[in-house]
């Protein structure tokens, strides 16, 4: 079978890795704005997740007439007031937006802050365009326990929260495997590859 040629609207090398992770298997390629010379400014003011992935998705494609993948996310924390959710402002607060020792730290003096264990619960919208048309989805993934301490180690795929977020077992997230990770979110990690497979393979049906 011929290799179709993907376009993932991002430039962020941990979600390309992720994404590459996960079609590994299967015979399409992705390329990144970098690797094509494109860079857009998008005004992502979609009131959900899918809207926003949709306005990155739509971008692209009617620059570049090739199937286009975006994403976005968003979060939210069990155990803390309405006011002070993230939503799809995870990195955003009070107006600044936060590096990611910054945004590690907020977190974790976040929980420290409830008398209740937090736990995350992320949602993930996707749009996918091709010459078939535009394809979304929602994917939601396990939740995870928020903690106030910091792993040691705080190199990340890509989510800085991942270095407070801790598995059923007790280990930080952001220490596992890629096939560790993938194993504990196989149901959402299943669901994306799917979604993607499917709507890429009509473009090679009769």
């Amino acid at each position: 079978m011929n290799e179709i040629t993907l376009f993932y609207a991002t430039n962020n090398k941990n979600k390309l890795h992720n994404m590459r992770y996960r079609l590994k298997d299967y015979p399409i390629k992705i390329l990144s704005p970098n690797e094509v010379g494109l860079h857009l400014e998008i005004d992502e003011n979609g009131n959900t997740a899918i809207e926003n992935a949709l306005l990155k998705a739509t971008a692209y494609y009617e620059v570049l007439n090739m199937p286009t993948i975006a994403g976005d996310s968003g979060l939210y924390i069990e155990g803390i007031s309405a006011e002070k959710q993230p939503g799809l402002y995870v990195r955003r607060v009070a107006g600044k937006v936060l590096t990611d020792d910054e945004m590690i730290d907020y977190y974790a003096n976040l929980e420290k802050s409830t008398t209740n264990d937090c736990f995350i619960h992320y949602f993930t919208g996707i749009a996918l365009i091709t010459s078939k048309g535009a394809f979304t989805k929602e994917i939601k993934d396990s939740p995870l326990k928020l903690s106030s301490i910091p792993n040691s180690n705080r190199k990340h795929r890509g989510n800085p929260l991942d270095v407070i977020s801790l598995i059923e077992d007790g280990r930080y997230f952001n220490d596992l495997t890629d096939e560790e990770r993938v194993s504990l979110e196989q149901k959402g990690e299943q669901e994306f590859v799917d979604f993607i497979v499917s709507n890429v393979m009509k473009l090679v049906s009769n």
